[in-house]
């Protein structure tokens, strides 16, 4: 079995050293045991690699675009081959990589390491005598950089031109000078894939506005550590706005998605879902529905007038307004003008005379045009809700158009409202198969709680959930969802616990109980009652979590501690260090703990986030 060299290049976004760590640990999973380079020309003074320099000038390819930081890539040399296509499919810190060994057929070889190799695409061939290297681009590059595509298409022939300039540049640009920076005008596609940034919009990530995303390229790194396998069942049973499931579809893995906000729930699963539409069928059912739209508000407008229509109609100003009288002040506040609810309740209520495998879709996008409306554009609704469509339309067709030369085979995903606190109450089916969630089925665990004091989700969605009438009570799932910093009804029993230290708060771990008691002491009732039952609620989930998850496999918790201030100092609240404690309450152990810098921190004055990993070991 021949010997092979490998050199794993880094993205050039890459500058922390929290993200060369996320990607030696996927490195370590997907392929082995790397060794950090920190500069690409180390790589030239070894053999083989110092066999393409002359004729292959193979170090211009190494040399284009590098990362900021102190390492470049990860260096290796192992007998024999590992899986070539799973690192292409899956890899999400590594741009590129390169393998050279010895053959006397490097064509025969490429077809028995990647079978779906696309020549000159995602991958080049280098041979020198009986040496070759080969150079593989990931599908993490193509789909990051599918961003700039969506930023500058306008339509179908425009998607075509500039998928096809996407996928030529890595092979075929890499001598080509960008334009600089700070020039605003005549900037072509190409420059912009030149640019040191993390897309983390691309594709149907970006199909509705949500605060305090993942990272999808961290999401995929740490997922690909946890189960490195290329088939199973993995869980985000808080998944937000869905990105640890859209990125596990991408993966070709099944995944389940839990979450108690109707609104995240329904984005979660169209972004999942939509990745599979059939481009042509999606543009006219969305026309389709446009063409009704227009008619079904002109008609509402006629009514409002006080004239009468010769034709039957389906819109009702009475129920319209009716919807309105029983929407919050917030709501109504949030909107210059008046008929933009309207429009939105029309708009709303035309989804159900859809297909129904579209219906969904069509509704986020009411969804997402809501919130432009409420906060980011003057224009009236329908014609806000028109660009949006086309917009989302586009990225399924940008999707589509990219696969075709990808292959990736999409896992299933399906997202539940529910309660991470008792999973069993949900039942759970995917692609029309119950999944039982009774103990031992889930592979991998991936998630991120809202922190005690960070985001108020339900604020932030106001409007999408009562225009739409998505929630039946407000008030229930402000005091269902965890960590919700504005909650300001707790039951009364719960200041008594901490007071009388009953067994639910006195089989906290220590710090916990001592840091609630500092906050408590500094006359901050609220604030100490909400982090206990944060504790509280967290117990619960890691138990359900312990329960769910097969035997030995692993869970990524990604959380940040909180700042308060109390009698004048800031005090930190280690939310990391009491869920480690807690997890290996009920099972677990602590594989590792990475830390992350924010560069904005969030409500609560969350300056860091921990990566907290474990495993289920009894």
């Amino acid at each position: 079995m021949a010997r092979t060299y490998w050199y794993f290049k880094l993205f050039n976004s890459i500058k922390e050293v929290h993200e060369v760590e996320f990607a030696e640990l996927e490195l370590s999973s997907l392929f082995g045991p790397v060794q950090r380079v920190r500069n690409f020309s180390d790589i030239l003074k070894t053999e083989p690699f110092n066999s393409f320099t002359l004729e292959h000038r193979i170090q211009d390819y190494l040399s284009h675009e590098l990362p900021y930081g102190e390492y470049h890539g990860f260096t290796a040399s192992i007998e024999g081959w590992p899986n070539v296509a799973r690192l292409v499919r899956r890899l999400a810190y590594i741009a590129e990589f390169y393998v050279a060994t010895e053959t006397r057929n490097a064509e025969k070889l490429l077809k028995e390491i990647f079978s779906d190799a696309l020549n000159q695409v995602n991958v080049q061939t280098f041979v020198h005598d009986n040496l070759v290297a080969f150079r593989f681009i990931t599908n993490q590059y193509f789909l990051e950089k599918s961003q700039y595509v969506s930023k500058l298409s306008r339509n179908e022939d425009e998607v075509d031109q500039n998928i096809e300039a996407l996928m030529s540049f890595p092979v075929g640009s890499i001598y080509r000078i960008p334009a600089s920076a700070t020039m605003q005008v005549g900037k072509r596609l190409e420059d912009y894939f030149a640019i040191r940034e993390e897309p983390s919009l691309h594709l149907t990530h970006y199909l509705h506005p949500y605060k305090g995303k993942f990272h999808p390229k961290m999401v995929r790194a740490l997922l690909n550590y946890v189960y490195p396998d290329g088939k199973g069942l993995v869980m985000d049973n808080f998944s937000g706005s869905g990105t640890l499931l859209v990125e596990a579809v991408l993966m070709g893995l099944d995944s389940l998605g839990l979450e108690i906000n109707p609104l995240s729930a329904l984005m979660s699963q169209v972004k999942c879902e939509s990745l599979d539409f059939e481009p042509k069928e999606l543009r006219q059912v969305i026309e389709r529905y446009l063409d009704a739209l227009g008619t079904l508000i002109t008609e509402y407008k006629t009514l409002l007038n006080g004239d009468t229509l010769l034709v039957h109609t389906s819109v009702n100003p009475t129920e319209i307004k009716e919807i309105k009288q029983q929407l919050p002040k917030k709501v109504h506040a949030s909107f210059n003008d008046g008929m933009s609810i309207d429009a939105a309740v029309v708009a709303r209520n035309l989804v159900q005379t859809s297909p129904e495998k579209y219906r969904n879709f069509l509704l986020l996008a009411v969804s997402g045009t809501i919130s432009d409306v409420a906060r980011r554009t003057k224009k009236d609704f329908v014609t806000a809700l028109e660009e949006r469509l086309n917009d989302l339309y586009l990225r399924i067709y940008i999707f589509h158009k990219l696969n075709q030369k990808l292959k990736i085979n999409l896992g299933h995903s399906r997202c539940y409202v529910g309660d991470t606190r008792d999973m069993g109450r949900t039942c759970f089916t995917l692609e029309g198969k119950p999944v039982s969630v009774e103990g031992e089925t889930i592979d991998a665990i991936v998630n991120s709680p809202p922190y005690s004091t960070a985001l108020d989700y339900i604020r932030n969605d106001l409007p999408q959930l009562t225009i739409l009438g998505l929630v039946p009570s407000l008030e229930r799932l402000e005091k269902d969802m965890m960590g919700n910093p504005n909650l300001t009804y707790y039951p009364a029993e719960m200041s008594e616990e901490i007071k009388s230290n009953a067994t639910e708060f006195s089989t906290l771990p220590e710090y916990s109980r001592n840091i609630i008691g500092q906050i408590l002491n500094a006359g901050r009732i609220k604030e100490a009652i909400r982090t206990y039952k944060f504790f509280k609620d967290m117990r619960l989930t890691l138990g359900e979590m312990h329960r769910v998850l097969k035997p030995n496999a692993k869970a990524v918790i990604i959380i940040g501690n909180n700042h308060y201030k109390l009698n004048g100092a800031t005090e930190e609240v280690k939310n990391d260090l009491v869920i480690v404690e807690m997890a290996k309450e009920v099972g677990f152990s602590l594989d590792r703990s990475i830390t992350r810098n924010l560069e904005k921190s969030m409500s609560g004055e969350i300056r860091y986030e921990s990566i907290i990993i474990l495993q289920k070991t009894r």
